[in-house]
């Protein structure tokens, strides 16, 4: 059978079908030659019409389904992979907020951990925040290739490209050199654990485990189709124990609007820019002199968008028109398409909250803030949520978190505000850490 024929091409897609169903991955027709290379490596000489009559067969070798599994998910990652989301970690809070829950411990999981690179990195990052002797972190590593979690569990076969992110004294602190690889030492082993888990078809959190104070699964959600992001998404969020926090890759985000809500028209030169409308004023910010306060409200047009931007720009005209019911409808068929969207994420959350559900409104942030960490309004107006819901320890988060990633540049924060300056929603955030209970 030749592999280019159409025969050959059905049988591809039947496989790519079987991958998806194990692993959620969604594979696209111009990943089949890859595909077929993989195949033939996991089973020299059956081809692709061999393989799937074993798989068919009266005793499928399940060896087999587990090999191509290896052969599709393994991805090459490495220490201290984008690094500043890492060091964005709050260990010590993370370590406050665990024993207020009455944990002795910060519980973190790793969700498809491949070889274990970044299990050990979040390691070496709470032994460096939090006391290198034994720190009271405990890291679970999961993945659907058992062949990458026994390397990662081995943990003593790190190439030099994959340490290069690591300072000469980290690596002396906690790796040691065995000829061309690198080893992770024991007191980053006694931290961490490893075991199998399908992030698609098994509960969240794992079975026997309790919900986490921190959650990692970056770079993952890109390989899946919109419905299966929004089903790994709910069970992320199901791992977490309240206030916990979930991170997402750089790549992850990469797949929403990367500009902002709805981007204006440069102004010419010499002239500034037409003044934009805004979405309803953050709650708790009061207006300007001799400034009304208006309705939800779109942005100025800015011509031809991206089809997702004109959707955008229509959920919020309905919404400055009232019709929150379009509005909504319009922000979940976006979602329903790409279910990384924090822009559509933020819009629905303010919605839910003109149409008086808090809870809904304040999931809607959380999941805005999960996509995007630096989505400034989306934790001022999660923390305005918060403490209409009654949860103050949870709104001083939100309000702490708003002032470390309000950006003067972010295009977002002009076409929702208008004529409120950013500095006015930073006072608001200061003035209600003020009134807050500290803890």
């Amino acid at each position: 059978m030749a592999l280019g024929g159409p025969t050959a091409a059905g049988g591809l897609a039947e496989v790519a079908a079987i991958v998806k169903q194990e692993t959620g991955m969604a594979l696209k027709e111009s990943q089949y030659p890859a595909l077929a290379a993989a195949v033939q490596r996991v089973a020299p000489g059956l081809g692709v019409a061999g393989f799937l009559a074993e798989l068919r067969g009266p005793a499928p070798r399940v060896s087999l389904l587990a090999r191509l599994v290896d052969e599709v998910t393994v991805q090459e990652t490495f220490f201290f992979r984008e690094l500043r989301e890492l060091e964005a970690i709050d260990w010590r809070r993370l370590l406050e907020t665990a024993r207020e829950s009455g944990a002795g411990v910060v519980r973190v999981w790793v969700a498809a951990c491949a070889t274990g690179e970044e299990v050990y990195s979040l390691a070496i990052l709470a032994a460096e925040a939090l006391g290198q002797e034994g720190p009271p972190v405990t890291i679970l590593g999961t993945d659907v290739s058992g062949a990458a979690l026994a390397r990662a569990a081995a943990g003593d076969h790190y190439s030099e490209r994959s340490v290069r992110n690591l300072s000469p004294q980290l690596r002396h602190h906690y790796l040691s050199r065995q000829g061309d690889r690198y080893a992770v030492d024991a007191r980053l082993r006694s931290l961490v654990r490893f075991r199998h888990h399908n992030l698609v078809s098994d509960p969240s959190p794992p079975l026997g485990e309790v919900p986490f104070d921190l959650v990692a699964c970056r770079n993952v959600l890109i390989y899946f189709d919109p419905p299966t992001v929004a089903k790994v998404m709910r069970s992320l969020e199901n791992a977490l124990r309240p206030g916990g926090r979930l991170i997402l890759g750089a790549a992850d985000r990469l797949t929403g609007i990367p500009h902002g809500l709805v981007p204006s028209a440069p102004a010419e030169p010499g002239r500034r820019p037409a003044p934009r409308r805004r979405l309803r004023r953050p709650l708790g910010l009061p207006p300007k002199p001799d400034e009304g306060d208006p309705p939800l409200a779109r942005a100025a047009d800015a011509g031809p968008r991206p089809p997702s931007e004109e959707r955008i720009a229509e959920a919020l005209g309905a919404a400055d028109d009232g019709d929150l019911e379009r509005a909504l409808a319009i922000v979940e068929s976006l979602l329903a398409e790409d279910a990384l969207l924090a822009d559509a994420y933020f819009i629905r959350g303010l919605v839910e909250l003109e149409r008086g559900e808090a809870r809904a409104a304040a999931a809607s942030l959380r999941r805005c803030l999960y996509v995007d960490p630096t989505f400034g309004l989306a934790a001022f107006q999660l923390g305005r949520t918060q403490e209409a819901l009654g949860d103050e320890r949870a709104a001083r988060r939100a309000y702490e978190r708003a002032l470390q990633t309000l950006d003067p540049d972010d295009d977002r924060h002009e076409a929702i505000l208008g004529q409120v300056d950013l500095g006015d929603v930073a006072a608001a955030c200061a003035a209600r850490l003020r009134a807050a209970p500290a803890g």
